[in-house]
């Protein structure tokens, strides 16, 4: 969570400030006669646990009844006194059973239902990743309620980031090593022998531990974002192999001895491999620097691991090859791939015709190009932001629809919007202010709970009783529902009307903060976590307490909240991409060239997008630094290709670094695409983006690029 957002910030300030921790909501369903029981066992057990703050009843129904002359509406009241004062009023008898019992259900739970709030101690938010105590606490529930009949849900914060956590670090636990696997299997087009892909392996491994040490070092912490750092290692480390291989490949198929062969490819090949990782890795370091602690873990995994992976690639690939070739001349045998040996160029179907095209045709291949990215940047104004939260998060989650599940049983959630008052006059002004809004269902506080007219309600007690009623033996037997009543009046009288100190302590705790204000509670008419919803509510409760927030507020921040760093992000990244390119190539037609696929590729990539209907998202926005990554280093081994060999013919030069880039588009491709297996949507759109931009930009480097190279460069 980025803090330095304003209303992120507050909402953490809040809960610190007044000691709020999580919210959790537990839902018990069952036998009505048998939920009492069940509420009470639930309560027990919760506290049991030092991960629990306190663990109560939204409402003591006891004291409530107790209390109840003091705390009805005064129209009840009133005639609840009547009662007393005209035991034969026989139509205000009636009236006072109907309030009374439609006062009944609003005060006790919804039949069949009952709901328990459960303090943390510590806010979901602020803990490292593994370290929640929820499953702990759902156990220790559960476990009380066995055999009871009685079944438990869990909602709230602690329930909703515990299970996305679980869910989502299990599904990338078991889908990284497939994806490692599957990328060694795609690889075996390059390279087939166990040795070459033992040490590919090797590298990626190694870079991955590598780059893991190094962040945990510099940030003292690791967190979600770091699993999904091992499937872009295996997606771009694996791209530096590929074209190592391919060009391996090219020069030994053309009769070279192994040494050239060998000096050729890291020469070459090489070049280009280390401007492609300076310029990829340097982009996601860059975006590290954004204050937002999503950047900073993801472009320092990134970025530290390409780092690796490139010294790795260089020092291990060749030092393999010159052992294998060294023991294939001890054997005095030659084997595929070794000088003499059964080596050919990697084969793409299709694409020398491509090639072809974009070379002969240039000015028709660029104006093609020119229509189809128009065509798709034409979708732009379909663009949808996602802003619902649980749209980014994973479908297993079961509090998920727990969520809505009590806001139809009950009308409550989880989430409320909190305001501090300095007075139970200020609390009452707050809840008046935002009575009848359509946007909040209701609002309560002590001000809510405890009317305003307590004096005037003690004066009128003392009026039908006297001092001396006030312990007058009942009018009629205790079974009679009008002995009942004035007997409860003549407690209340005795008593006196309730004050502050003389509240429950489940009471005291949920509505005054220990610095002394009085905390109201809004709950939200609508229980979805919608970051553009949840602007308007902040808008109403903070033009009420300007120091209002709440969980929600989190929500605004994450889906919708304004991000003034990513201009300045971006074209510092541009920036230094351009001066990485000046410094290697150092003519701008060259510059030009290299950043051509990546101009095409990005822009028609977010207009599929639009065109498509995938909305955009705080996860889809992470991924495409990665298009351009991968964008930039396309063109940058093309570029290095036309160099090498400035008399060979463009096409056979795009042709040559074409066949290495279709490679790495689909290793990449797959690596990404095990995320669509892993019933998150967040990460689904991740594998989207990626699915769409790693061909636009394979597709734009052996067309776009040839076919400017040639008018630019004016050979064919």
């Amino acid at each position: 969570m980025n803090r330095d957002n304003e209303h992120v910030g507050r909402y953490f300030e809040m809960s610190e400030q007044y000691e709020l921790g999580g919210l959790l909501l537990v839902l018990l369903e069952g036998e009505e006669e048998l939920l009492d029981d069940a509420v009470e066992s639930s309560i027990r057990a919760a506290r049991a646990m030092p991960s629990v703050a306190a663990a109560r009843r939204p409402l003591p129904l006891d004291w409530l009844e107790e209390q109840a002359p003091w705390l009805v509406e005064r129209t009840l009241f009133d005639r609840w006194l009547a009662l007393a004062e005209r035991p034969g009023d026989l139509a205000n008898a009636a009236e006072f059973a109907a309030s009374a019992l439609a006062l009944r259900g609003e005060v006790a739970s919804v039949p069949g239902a009952r709901l328990v709030e459960i303090k943390m101690a510590t806010d979901p938010l602020a803990e490292e990743v593994g370290q929640s105590t929820f499953f702990e606490l759902e156990a220790a529930v559960e476990s009380a309620l066995a055999g009871s009949g009685v079944t438990a849900g869990f909602s709230g914060l602690p329930a909703l980031s515990a299970g996305d956590q679980e869910q989502t670090l299990g599904a990338i636990k078991r889908l990284t090593p497939i994806s490692l696997v599957l990328v060694l299997l795609l690889f075996r087009i390059v390279e087939k022998r166990p040795g070459g892909m033992l040490s590919v392996a090797a590298v990626l491994i190694l870079s991955i531990g590598a780059a893991l040490g190094a962040v945990g070092l510099l940030t003292g912490k690791l967190t979600v974002m770091e699993t999904f750092f091992g499937v872009t290692v295996f997606g771009l480390g694996i791209d530096f192999a590929v074209h190592l291989f391919v060009r391996q490949r090219e020069e030994l198929a053309r009769g070279r001895p192994f040494e050239e062969a060998l000096r050729r490819t890291v020469r070459g090949a090489g070049r280009g491999v280390v401007a492609g990782c300076i310029t990829t890795a340097g982009a996601f370091l860059i975006a590290a620097a954004a204050p937002d602690p999503v950047a900073l873990h993801l472009g320092l995994s990134g970025g530290l691991g390409l780092l690796f992976c490139l010294p790795l690639t260089l020092l291990i690939l060749p030092s393999v090859w010159v052992l294998r070739e060294r023991r294939s001349q001890r054997r005095a045998k030659p084997v595929a791939g070794a000088a003499g040996g059964r080596a050919t160029p990697v084969r793409v179907p299709g694409l020398p015709a491509v090639v072809r095209w974009a070379t002969e045709r240039p000015v028709r291949c660029l104006v093609v190009s020119a229509v189809v990215l128009g065509a798709a940047l034409a979708g732009l104004p379909r663009l949808q932001v996602e802003t619902r939260l649980e749209r980014i998060m994973n479908r297993g989650v079961p509090a998920i629809a727990m969520v809505d599940r009590i806001q139809e049983v009950l009308g409550t959630n989880g989430a409320p919007w909190i305001l501090a008052a300095q007075s139970l006059e200020q609390a009452r002004d707050f809840a008046d202010r935002l009575a009848g809004h359509p946007l909040f269902s209701e609002t309560v506080s002590l001000g809510s709970i405890l009317p305003a007219d307590l004096a005037e309600r003690a004066e009128a007690l003392d009026r039908v009783f006297g001092p001396e009623g006030r312990t007058a033996a009942p009018v009629a037997g205790t079974g009679d529902p009008l002995a009942l009543a004035v007997g409860a009046l003549r407690r209340a009288a005795t008593a006196g009307p309730p004050s502050l100190d003389s509240l429950p302590p489940g009471l005291r705790e949920k509505f005054i903060a220990p610095t002394g204000e009085f905390l109201v509670y809004a709950y939200a008419a609508d229980s979805k976590a919608d970051g553009a919803l949840a602007r308007r509510q902040r808008e109403v409760v903070q033009a009420i307490d300007p120091g209002a927030s709440g969980l929600l507020a989190v929500v605004e921040g994450m889906m919708i909240g304004d991000r003034p760093w990513i201009p300045w992000i971006a074209l510092s990244i541009l920036g230094f991409v351009l001066l990485v390119l000046c410094v290697d190539f150092r003519r701008p037609a060259s510059v030009l060239l290299a950043v051509l696929p990546v101009l095409a590729a990005v822009p028609f990539t977010l207009g599929v997008l639009c065109w498509i209907g995938i909305p955009f998202n705080v996860m889809t926005w992470l991924v495409l630094p990665l298009i351009f990554g991968l964008g930039i280093d396309d063109g940058i081994h093309v570029v290095h290709r036309f160099l090498d060999d400035p008399a060979a013919p463009i096409r056979l030069a795009a042709l040559s670094v074409g066949r290495a880039i279709a490679m790495t588009t689909l290793t990449t491709a797959a690596s990404f695409s095990i995320l669509l297996f892993t019933d998150h949507p967040g990460l689904e759109t991740m594998a989207g983006v990626m699915l769409i931009g790693l061909p636009a930009c394979l597709l734009a480097s052996v067309t776009v690029l040839p076919a400017a190279a040639v008018l630019l460069l004016g050979r064919r």
